[in-house]
């Protein structure tokens, strides 16, 4: 009993520790804004996503996958959305900070990871 009980409490320990820090609306558009980001989508694999300053957004994975479309700030959710010219709707998620300097996307309903986001880059690196 006693060692589920500190199992349990490691566990939770743990798991805020390695819980992220949502950004701000202003906070999501300095970090997106001109920016490319390097990651990993959880079902697309790696890749690269640029965020224009005009609101376009274009996402090349290692497989080869291509997608264009419109992206934006919901300043009332702190969420990045992005509406893809493929797709009928819109993907509103947050973006968390981890404490060793990476950044989460967290499905913005379900609060699951999709996109482990490894770097980024000023400017259009695609």
């Amino acid at each position: 009993m006693n060692k589920n009980l500190i199992a349990l409490g490691l566990l939770l320990v743990n798991g805020s520790v390695l819980a992220g820090e949502r950004l701000s609306s202003s906070e999501l558009k300095d970090f997106y804004t001109d920016t490319t980001i390097h990651g990993v989508h959880f079902k697309l694999g790696p890749g690269k996503t640029y965020f224009g300053p005009d609101g376009s957004v274009h996402s090349i994975s290692e497989s080869g996958s291509e997608r264009v479309g419109k992206w934006w700030i919901d300043d009332a959710s702190d969420k990045r959305c992005i509406r893809w010219n493929n797709k009928s709707k819109d993907f509103c998620h947050y973006t968390e900070r981890n404490s060793d300097g990476t950044y989460t996307l967290i499905h913005g309903k379900k609060g699951k990871k999709l996109v482990e986001i490894a770097s980024t880059e000023k400017g259009n690196k695609l």
